[in-house]
């Protein structure tokens, strides 16, 4: 892969990135404003930082699709716990040499069926 195809790929992920961080990050808004509407239902005043109520959709002849998306707890709940032997380090992402690469490739072994395949 020449240097230019690098560069158009690593572009390439990191926009990829960029956008499921903000999809993400819209699906977590939406789904605070449903909660603090939800909670907040009765009261007429609604602050100034809220998003406005969003319009109903009309009802379609298909069957509706249940959105899946991110949603919060009323209350905070511990589901699960960390376990402390896991190692959290963080790992090199640097990328590999060609001739380690090549070392690694020729360090294979394949079991024997596939051999004899072969």
């Amino acid at each position: 892969m020449s240097v230019l195809g690098k560069r158009y790929a690593a572009e390439i992920s990191s926009q990829m990135e960029a956008s499921l961080t903000e999809y993400y990050r819209q699906e977590c808004l939406r789904s605070l404003y449903k909660t603090q509407e939800h909670s907040c239902h009765h009261s007429h005043s609604r602050d100034l930082w809220e998003y406005p109520p969003r319009p109903t959709k009309r009802a379609t002849v298909a069957a509706p699709t249940r959105h899946k998306g991110v949603s919060f707890a009323l209350a905070p709940e511990i589901i699960g716990n960390a376990d402390p032997a896991v190692d959290r380090s963080p790992i090199d992402v640097t990328p590999i040499s060609q001739l380690e690469l090549l070392l690694l490739l020729s360090q294979r072994t394949f079991p024997a069926a596939a051999a004899q395949k072969a």
